[in-house]
């Protein structure tokens, strides 16, 4: 439940410990660093749980479950200011133990963690099924879902999220981002940038 729930909570999309001028996020400890679009926002860790408490999944124990396990990640990133109106594109960091997970095969990880979403999200389908890539010169592995988003006033958003994972040693990187499927408020583009900046020490 506890890894499920991890993985849910990165697809949504709605504590840098350095970010500078250029609009970078570092963290030394865990090596490893990003860039955000000029325009985009940098999000507190209590933004990121308000925003998650607006959130509405089909499977009420999942819903329980998020609002205990959810834990802040290494960073998140929204186009926009909160409050905002709509579906605000937004990237996240977390970084999560290996386990008795094979660093050798992202792509089984990565199909571990989306199988069971199918009841959480409604209207779930894969867009893309997993496949093996490179992030920052590291075996990695990529998935692209669409749903429906749910908030409590009713409304509902169709919503494209990919999720790639990057094994590293006795961990694994999972990278999140969120927009709409039709792009009204933000593009593939912006995502595709902001995953080119980042850099994972090996």
């Amino acid at each position: 439940m506890k890894t499920t729930t991890a993985i849910a909570l990165l697809m949504m999309t709605c504590l840098a410990l350095t970010q500078d001028k250029d609009n970078t996020f570092s963290n030394p400890t865990v090596g490893f660093s990003i860039t955000k679009p000029a325009e985009w926002q940098f999000v507190t860790a209590d933004q990121h749980m308000e925003n998650l408490s607006r959130t509405h999944l089909n499977d009420q124990q999942m819903q329980e479950a998020m609002q205990k396990y959810a834990t802040a990640p290494l960073v998140v990133m929204m186009k926009y200011p909160e409050p905002y109106d709509d579906l605000n594109p937004s990237f996240k960091a977390n970084i999560k133990p290996l386990g008795n997970l094979s660093a050798d095969d992202p792509v089984a990880i990565i199909n571990l963690m989306t199988g069971p979403m199918a009841k959480i999200f409604k209207d779930f389908k894969i867009a893309k099924p997993a496949s093996e890539t490179t992030i920052s010169g590291l075996k990695a592995a990529h998935v692209s879902i669409h749903y429906s988003l749910q908030i409590p006033d009713g409304r509902e958003f169709p919503t494209a999220s990919d999720l790639w994972i990057v094994p590293r040693g006795k961990f694994f990187f999972v990278l999140g981002a969120g927009t709409r499927q039709d792009g009204k408020t933000g593009s593939r583009e912006e995502i595709e940038k902001i995953l080119s900046s980042v850099v994972i020490e090996k």
